[in-house]
């Protein structure tokens, strides 16, 4: 496989694929194909309530960065508060979970690197639809196939709280 990475990489926002992950309408702006697998892009935008529970990835640093919102982070035995305009890089390894505190839902910039996380969001997400019914429909199917998204991801390299290494 070439790690060759084109010149340059232009995404317009109407060719981002989108899925729902858990309660998470993520929209991948770029993945591996793009970058020559040094890192993927995405564009969340997370529910009041909603996030993701404590988890490890293995493999690849994560990063984000708040456009709004406002996100609690519980990492490292802290919790931290994310606003609009907070960077937060973790290395691999560390384990956090966070949820978005509203009164708004959070829009997050995530980072991982190095690329690949994204196939997990492709294969395990559910694409989103076009129309608003059948997104609202899509986002509660991703709730309801949480496990189904944590089992799946152990072969990602990502091992949720109570989970077994895999």
């Amino acid at each position: 496989m070439s790690t060759k990475s084109p010149r340059f990489t232009l995404v317009n926002s109407a060719d981002r694929r989108t899925y729902w992950v858990g309660g998470q309408c993520q929209a991948l702006i770029v993945g591996a194909a793009d970058t020559g697998g040094r890192y993927a892009l995405s564009h969340s935008t997370i529910a009041v309530g909603g996030g993701a529970a404590e988890h490890a990835h293995g493999r690849e640093a994560e990063a984000f960065y708040v456009l709004s919102g406002r996100l609690a982070f519980s990492v490292a035995g802290e919790t931290k508060i994310l606003v609009p305009g907070t960077f937060l890089h973790l290395e691999p390894g560390h384990a956090y979970g966070f949820v978005a505190l509203g009164p708004d839902p959070a829009e997050v910039l995530i980072l991982y690197a190095p690329a690949g996380l994204e196939r997990l969001i492709t294969e395990a997400g559910i694409a989103d639809p076009a129309d608003a019914v059948a997104s609202r429909q899509a986002a509660s199917r991703s709730i309801e196939d949480a496990e189904a998204l944590k089992a799946a991801a152990r072969a990602y390299g990502v091992i949720y709280a109570g989970s077994s290494e895999p």
